[in-house]
């Protein structure tokens, strides 16, 4: 009996991982089409072209995007373009990678990029109001779970990648080489620009692993921002 349960448990999980997995697809970007919000997108799906529709992200034409299946509408009119579509995706999930040479390397998390942060004596911590994006790094584990703050320039926005805005922040300290010197804040909706000197306040997460490429050593989610 029990080993009948454990058969089927297995049975039930392999299933669940199918599903999902089958909810996953990718294409290249042939055509775009923006429209309110939202952008239109002709994608080479594995040799077959189909249309998905997905929130307005930082896309162009060559890029190559993963994206759920979930919801498919047939023959769906759309009064803003003025034309109906057969078969269109609205894809509520969207990965984006802008570095992409193969699709192994798109949807699996780098496992180098875990490697990258050198842990180093930390014995002189201390709490403090605003910190510098190299303590962040430096300070991480210290640091896991509290709310900080930073005084930085934003320097990358990328909105509603896993229905999250990305906003990337420097502040001329630590090292590109080691990769401490930019930071990722997200939040449901920022609001800042490229180029915008803010304060920004967020909750400390480590070695956070999104899937699909997505591995940070440290950023800070649920941030907010005031543009000095």
């Amino acid at each position: 009996m029990r080993k009948t349960a454990w058969l089927l448990m297995a049975l039930t999980l392999s299933l669940m991982a199918a599903q999902k997995e089958e909810t996953l697809a990718y294409g290249k970007i042939l055509e775009i089409k923006e429209v309110m919000g939202y952008d239109y997108l002709k994608v080479d799906q594995n040799g077959t072209e189909r249309w998905i529709a997905i929130a307005k992200a930082p896309v162009k034409i060559g890029d190559v995007i993963g994206y759920d299946t979930k919801t498919i509408m047939k023959n769906f009119k759309s009064k803003s373009l003025n034309r109906t579509f057969d078969e269109i995706v609205f894809a509520n999930e969207v990965y984006l990678s802008h570095k992409v040479k193969s699709m192994k390397e798109m949807f699996v998390a780098p496992q180098e990029t875990k490697e990258k942060i050198v842990e180093v004596d930390t014995s002189d911590f201390k709490e403090k109001e605003f910190y510098t994006v190299e303590e962040l790094f430096k300070y991480r584990k210290n640091l896991a779970g509290k709310s900080v703050s930073i005084k930085a320039t934003v320097r990358k926005v990328s909105h509603q990648i896993m229905k999250r805005d990305w906003v990337h922040l420097e502040d001329g300290t630590g090292s590109e080489s080691a990769h401490t010197n930019d930071i990722v804040f997200t939040s449901e909706h920022a609001t800042v620009k490229e180029g915008d000197k803010v304060s920004a306040t967020g909750t400390i997460v480590i070695d956070k692993d999104f899937g699909y490429g997505y591995f940070y050593p440290v950023l800070a989610q649920k941030a907010k921002f005031i543009v000095e």
